[in-house]
């Protein structure tokens, strides 16, 4: 199964911390259907954020249940104050 496969998708992003560009390694700990996308809590699991909530609202997995994302674990890849999932 692939998060956002290198696709170019836009996300609207609230981070609890600030995060530099790179990308992270997170776990997705929570996942529900919104009218905008499915909004994904990630928590990172390693490095300086290790612990750290993000949270994400994404339009790539509106045709997918969304409980069906939770416990996968995946990359935040972050570049100019964007944000995009990667398994």
């Amino acid at each position: 199964m692939r998060l956002a496969p290198r696709s170019r998708v836009l996300m609207r992003a609230t981070p609890m911390t600030r995060l530099n560009d790179g990308a992270y390694d997170a776990f997705i700990i929570w996942a529900e259907q919104r009218d905008d996308g499915v909004a994904l809590e990630c928590t990172i699991t390693s490095g300086e954020h290790r612990g750290d909530l993000i949270n994400i609202v994404t339009s790539s997995f509106v045709a997918r249940d969304p409980f069906s994302l939770i416990g996968l674990a995946c990359t935040l890849i972050v570049h100019d104050n964007e944000i995009r999932v990667a398994q």
